[in-house]
C-alpha cells in the first residue's frame, strides 16, 4: 500500500474542502489545524500507476542522453517536474550524471606542468581545456604554485618588441583602419594588451568597434536590429504565435515562454534585401534603408515563421 497527504490551504479554490471534511469526521487519520486540513489515506499503489503523468519518453530520452541536456531544461520541455523526469529516466535503466559532469577538473599536475615548466598563462590553459582562466588561477595558489607576477609578465611581453618597433607599430594601427591589436600582435608573437600597451604609451586609444573588430560587416548592425526589432516585426510575431494556438510546434506544449524562428533565416533575408538595393550604404543611408524594407513582404510573411517554446528554439540553433 502507498501512503499520500492531501494539504490545503483555506485560500485555496482547488480542492472541495467539505469533501475533505467529511473524509475528517468519518475517519482518525486526519487532523484539522487552524489554517491547514491534512489528511492522511491509505491508497493501493494500482491507484497511483493509473493516474501518473504520460510523458513522451522518447524525447525526454534523446535530449537528457543524446543532447546532454541537464534535468531542468529537459523537465521544462516534456512538461514535468525535474524529479518526476529523474524517476522515469531510471526506470528506463538511464544514469543520471551527477550535477557539474561536464565542467569535470582536469588533473592538478597537468595545469602546474603547463604554467611552470611550459610557462603558458592562465588564459592560455583555461583555453585549452575549456575552463575558466579564474579556475586556473584559484587551482594553482590553492596548490602552492607560486604565480608570476603579473605586472613584471607585462613589462618583460614588451622588452619582446625592440623600441624602434613602436612607431612602425603606430603607424601601421593609424594607416590601416581594419587592422585590430590583435592581428598586429600575432605579427609579433606578443598577446593584443602588450600591442594596446605601446599604442598608449604614445597617446593612441585602442578602437574596440567598427572595421577593427573580426565580426564587422560594414556597419549593417544598426539596420539590421531596427528591423528586426520594429514594430512590424512585434507584430509578425504576434500573429504566427496567434495563428499557431500559442503551441511549441516542436514539442506541443502550450504556452510560457513562446519565440518565433523564421524558417527562412532572417540574415538571409536582410542579405538578399540589401542586395536589391545595392546602390544604398547601410551605414549613411539607415533611415532610407529601413523605410524600404517596412515594404519588403519576405519580412514580414507569416508563413516563413513557426512558433517554438524557448528552450526547444535554443536546441535547434546549437544542434
Amino acid at each position: 500500500m502507498a501512503r499520500t497527504w492531501f494539504c490545503i490551504s483555506r485560500r485555496s479554490p482547488r480542492v472541495n474542502r467539505q469533501l475533505l471534511e467529511c473524509y475528517f469526521n468519518t475517519l482518525d487519520k486526519g487532523r484539522f489545524t487552524g489554517l491547514c486540513f491534512h489528511l492522511h489515506l491509505e491508497r493501493p499503489k494500482e491507484y497511483f500507476m493509473s493516474i501518473r503523468k504520460e510523458i513522451d519518453m522518447d524525447l525526454a530520452i534523446r535530449l537528457y542522453r543524446n543532447d546532454k541536456l541537464p534535468t531542468t531544461k529537459v523537465s521544462k520541455i516534456i512538461g514535468c517536474c525535474v524529479q518526476t523526469l529523474i524517476t522515469r529516466l531510471r526506470e528506463y535503466g538511464i544514469e543520471i550524471r551527477s550535477s557539474g559532469w561536464d565542467k569535470q577538473k582536469i588533473n592538478f599536475e597537468i595545469i602546474r606542468h603547463e604554467y611552470e615548466d611550459l610557462k603558458m598563462s592562465t588564459t592560455n590553459i583555461a583555453s585549452l581545456h575549456g575552463m575558466n582562466a579564474v579556475s586556473i588561477w584559484e587551482r594553482l595558489v590553492n596548490g602552492g604554485v607560486q604565480m608570476r607576477d603579473r605586472k613584471k609578465e607585462a613589462t618583460k611581453a614588451n622588452t619582446k618588441i625592440p623600441t624602434d618597433e613602436h612607431s612602425k607599430i603606430c603607424l601601421r594601427y593609424q594607416t590601416n583602419k581594419h587592422e585590430s591589436c590583435a592581428d598586429i600582435s600575432e605579427d609579433y608573437n606578443v598577446h593584443k594588451t602588450t600591442i594596446a600597451a605601446i599604442l598608449k604609451k604614445y597617446g593612441i586609444d585602442p578602437e574596440h568597434f567598427g572595421a577593427r573588430i573580426k565580426s564587422y560587416k560594414g556597419g549593417i548592425t544598426p539596420l539590421h536590429t531596427r528591423i528586426r526589432h520594429c514594430e512590424k516585426g512585434q507584430i509578425w510575431r504576434r500573429e504566427c504565435m496567434k495563428r499557431d494556438n500559442y503551441t511549441c510546434q516542436e514539442t506541443g506544449g502550450h504556452g510560457g515562454k513562446l519565440e518565433v524562428r523564421h524558417l527562412k533565416s532572417f540574415s538571409q533575408i536582410f542579405e538578399e534585401f540589401l542586395s536589391l538595393n545595392s546602390d544604398l550604404d547601410p551605414e549613411n543611408d539607415c533611415d532610407q534603408l529601413f523605410d524600404l524594407a517596412q515594404q519588403y513582404v519576405p519580412f514580414w510573411d507569416i508563413d516563413n515563421g513557426t512558433t517554438l517554446s524557448e528552450e526547444a528554439h535554443h536546441i535547434l540553433h546549437t544542434s
